[in-house]
Parts: structure tokens; C-alpha cells; sequence
């Protein structure tokens, strides 16, 4: 199949996925961190899920569960090994190798989203904004939405930006206009348990 594949670079904010565009491959993330987000009837969109290096994009059209495509977005730049559909889908789904790896993958991603919903209820907030943080950072430069930091973390705007004033009243952030320049030793210490690094 690998004759079929071909490398494909996204820059940071980069869309490798649009909602509103049909799926044509599968994606292998090589290298970077990305984010999905699943556009509402209202158009509103909400950030459900970090993905890194080993993460799949697309499997659940290639299985045909999935009926509204999600926006996934670069965070960083993202190398992608993209295999098309229309020339792997039908071996794919035959192969019960490639069929396990995805059972597991599968299973993984609902286990990562029951977490996440777990620590939004049993951590307080300066544990998560950390976490998240450090998630979302490029190059020691944290530069997120605050409004859709706040709702993906399940707390209030005000809530959030409180916060942040503690942590830069701490030293763990510096306020650079619109962006924050992490202290990422300080922030490590305070996620610790809610992040692999």
C-alpha cells in the first residue's frame, strides 16, 4: 500500500481536515500536534481532542461511522503520511492486522475523551490550564482562544482569566500583548498526573 502513500507538510494553523470538505484519506500523524474541532449546526465549534505523533486522522470515515467531518487543525508544523481511499480502503478493511490497530487506536480515543471529562470534574482549574498549556504551546509561546480554552475546560471566561492573572502573579506566565511565555519547569510541576510529556 505504501506505493499509493505520500508525505504531505502543515504549517501551524494549518487545516488538514476541513468540515465542510468529504475525507479522501487516511492520515498518519509522523510528527506535530494537532487539534479537533466539531463544527455545530449554529456554527459555533468546540475543541474535543489534542492529536500527536502516532495519531490517525480519518479512520472513522475510512470505517464509515462518522457522518459529519470534524475541522482538525495544526498546532504545529504536522508531517502526515496520507493514503488515499479509493486505493487502500477496500485491503484495509479486510486486513484483521490493520483492524486491531484500530480497535486499540479506537478504544484509546474514548478512554483519552472519559479522562478528560474525568479531570474537568475532580481537578481544579489551575491544574488543567496548566496541563492544557503546555499542550497547546509553540516554542514556550502559549497563544489559544481564551473563550474556547475556557469551554473546553468547562469553566466560566472570567473563571479562566482569573486564573491566569494568578499564574502570572506566580511567575508561571508572562504576558506578552495577547500571549503568555510559559515558565514550562513551573507549569510541569503543577500538571504533573494530568500530562505525559
Amino acid at each position: 500500500m505504501l506505493q499509493h502513500a505520500k508525505l504531505s507538510v502543515y504549517d501551524k494553523k494549518e487545516y488538514i481536515v476541513r468540515f465542510d470538505k468529504q475525507v479522501e484519506h487516511l492520515f498518519f500523524l509522523i510528527e506535530g500536534r494537532a487539534k479537533i474541532y466539531k463544527i455545530h449546526e449554529n456554527g459555533r465549534r468546540s475543541l474535543i481532542q489534542f492529536l500527536g505523533q502516532g495519531d490517525f486522522i480519518g479512520e472513522l470515515s475510512l470505517l464509515e461511522v462518522e457522518e459529519q467531518v470534524k475541522d482538525v487543525q495544526a498546532i504545529d508544523q504536522c508531517i502526515c503520511l496520507m493514503l488515499p481511499y479509493h486505493a487502500i480502503k477496500q485491503e484495509l478493511l479486510n486486513d484483521n492486522h490493520f483492524l486491531r490497530i484500530i480497535a486499540k487506536y479506537l478504544g484509546e480515543k474514548v478512554l483519552s475523551r472519559v479522562e478528560h471529562f474525568s479531570n474537568n470534574q475532580n481537578y481544579e482549574l489551575k491544574y488543567r490550564l496548566s496541563a492544557y498549556m503546555l499542550q497547546t504551546e509553540v516554542e514556550g509561546i502559549y497563544a489559544e482562544k481564551q473563550t474556547e480554552t475556557a469551554e473546553f475546560l468547562g469553566v466560566s471566561y472570567r473563571h479562566l482569566i482569573y486564573t491566569l492573572t494568578e499564574f502570572q502573579k506566580a511567575g508561571l506566565v508572562t504576558k506578552q500583548g495577547k500571549n503568555y511565555q510559559l515558565n514550562r519547569d513551573k507549569l510541569k510541576e503543577l500538571a504533573t498526573g494530568l500530562i505525559e510529556y
